[in-house]
């Protein structure tokens, strides 16, 4: 007996028909527009989504598919993005492909000399405009609200005064009629000879040339005022004499982004200066941090200590606290005239403190905020690890000989690093590239550059940041994603030689 198939199934197969359908309609309208990236993308994603709803095979791969698509969406299309615009000029000035800065250039208009001017006389019925009667010197046109121009000759006239009265039966309208009409031909360009008409004034017209003319051929724009000739180079049409057109067009420079690092002292000093701090910033962080986490650890892992679980709880609310908030409470705190520790200092010792705006101290105040955001993390890890450790290696150091410190060098600390270290790799990379408490205790402040734009406490990220939203030069997006390649670069770096390191810690854990 032949199976029917069930409701769901005809359901699901009439889903998948229709978002087949809507998919020729878009790939239809990516081929009309020239779209073929768009039209690859969509294509080959209905196919693949066919394939695991169709196939027996792919049934497997149905689990998959969503985490893999938001893999691509989420990671790996940023990644190949990023890196695809560091081999670009797109920045300030360069946004546009080349037809389109082409179109917006040829668009640019000047007056003719003399100029030409066309008063117009309005004709339809209050709340609907029929046509304008243009008068210029010996050539008149009837214009419609759609664009069309024609010849006086083909439309029924009714003249007095010069000026007719009606055109095709539609009497003449009066101002307060004819000026809320006249609004929609705002910003229109009627085609007229070498150039086109539109609205100069609200009572005509005005003719206007384009200022530039290209030549497909010579690739080449030229300023029909002036007769300069504009070719292309690094994204722009520029002159002999070096004058460059905005707006400019996006294009592939290759490396040139990356040489223009090293070779620009502008780039290259901020950018050794910034690693430098970058480095310092994520290795005393952590180390910080863990010791204080460590040492706490410790203390808590003590079963004689009364009020453990009070003292734990205590520790753990800067863990609890949203990181902004907590970074916003302590930007309050460093205030030099109301701050907390200011007021108390000076009420003490008769002294302020410039905690943000001297470099030491705003490098040692961003350090400080960072331990106390993150030591509950290294006591709690740290308070599992020595939990971890088993009793009877303790009691051999004993019988041994050892004292406290002995064990704790022998015994605590090896094997703790064994569990942490990996850990340690993890906040290192994440202090490194911890844009929130820079940009919100100090915005990369204070300044030691003049012209730059990297501060004394800015981290590569914020460099990047800077470089794309608040440049010197406008918008350098191609730059910041170049610094971002090379950041991305320098932590696989950083953490395969960190890995390598807890190999070797893995190998010193199999022989204890």
């Amino acid at each position: 007996m032949r199976r029917i198939p069930a409701v769901g199934t005809w359901a699901k197969g009439g889903l998948l028909a229709l978002l087949d359908a809507l998919v020729v309609f878009w790939c239809v309208l990516f081929a009309w527009d020239g779209r073929w990236a768009f039209l690859a993308l969509t294509a080959g994603g209905a196919l693949l989504l066919n394939a695991l709803l169709l196939s027996r095979r792919a049934y497997p791969f149905r689990y998959l598919a969503p985490g893999l698509l938001f893999l691509g969406l989420m990671v790996v299309y940023p990644m190949g993005y990023t890196v695809y615009i560091s081999f670009t000029n797109y920045a300030t000035g360069n946004l546009l492909p080349k037809r389109e800065a082409i179109r917006l250039l040829t668009e640019r208009e000047i007056v003719p000399d003399p100029p030409r001017r066309f008063p117009f006389t309005g004709y339809g019925t209050p709340g609907s405009l029929y046509a304008l009667y243009l008068r210029g010197e010996g050539e008149d046109y009837v214009l419609f609200p759609d664009g069309r121009l024609s010849a006086p000759q083909n439309h029924r006239l009714v003249f007095s005064d010069g000026v007719p009265e009606s055109v095709d039966g539609y009497p003449q309208l009066l101002g307060r009629d004819l000026f809320p009409l006249v609004a929609q031909l705002q910003g229109r360009r009627i085609p007229y000879r070498e150039g086109w008409l539109r609205l100069a004034t609200l009572r005509e017209f005005g003719f206007y040339l384009p200022q530039y003319r290209y030549d497909p051929a010579a690739d080449t724009l030229v300023d029909q005022a002036t007769g300069k000739v504009y070719t292309p180079r690094e994204g722009r049409f520029v002159a002999p004499d070096g004058e460059a057109l905005d707006p400019g067009w996006v294009e592939t420079v290759g490396l040139a982004n990356y040489v223009r690092f090293f070779r620009d002292p502008l780039y290259h000093g901020a950018f050794v200066r910034v690693f430098l701090w970058n480095v310092a910033w994520a290795v005393l962080s952590v180390a910080f941090s863990f010791a204080l986490g460590l040492a706490l650890a410790l203390l808590l892992n003590d079963r004689g200590l009364r009020l453990r679980k009070v003292y734990r709880s205590l520790l753990i609310v800067p863990y609890a606290l949203p990181a902004f908030i907590s970074v916003l409470i302590w930007r309050a705190f460093f205030n030099q005239e109301l701050g907390l520790f200011n007021q108390t200092l000076f009420s003490w010792f008769g002294v302020k403190v410039p905690w943000l705006q001297n470099v030491f101290w705003a490098r040692f105040s961003l350090i400080l905020t960072n331990v106390w955001l993150t030591y509950p993390y290294m006591m709690l890890v740290s308070l599992g690890a020595l939990q971890s450790i088993p009793g009877e290696l303790y009691e051999a150091a004993k019988v041994d000989g050892a004292g406290s410190w002995r064990r704790f060098t022998h015994v605590t600390f090896p094997l703790l690093m064994i569990s942490v270290s990996p850990l340690l790799i993890g906040s290192f990379a994440f202090t490194f590239n911890n844009f929130t408490l820079i940009w919100l205790l100090t915005r990369g402040e204070p300044v030691v550059e003049i012209g730059s734009r990297a501060g004394a406490t800015d981290i590569l990220l914020s460099y990047a940041y800077k470089l794309a939203f608040e440049g010197a030069r406008g918008n350098e997006w191609s730059m910041a994603s170049a610094l971002a390649v090379l950041i991305f670069l320098i932590v696989i770096l950083v953490s395969g030689v960190s890995f390598a390191r807890t190999r070797a810690l893995e190998e010193v854990s199999r022989g204890l």
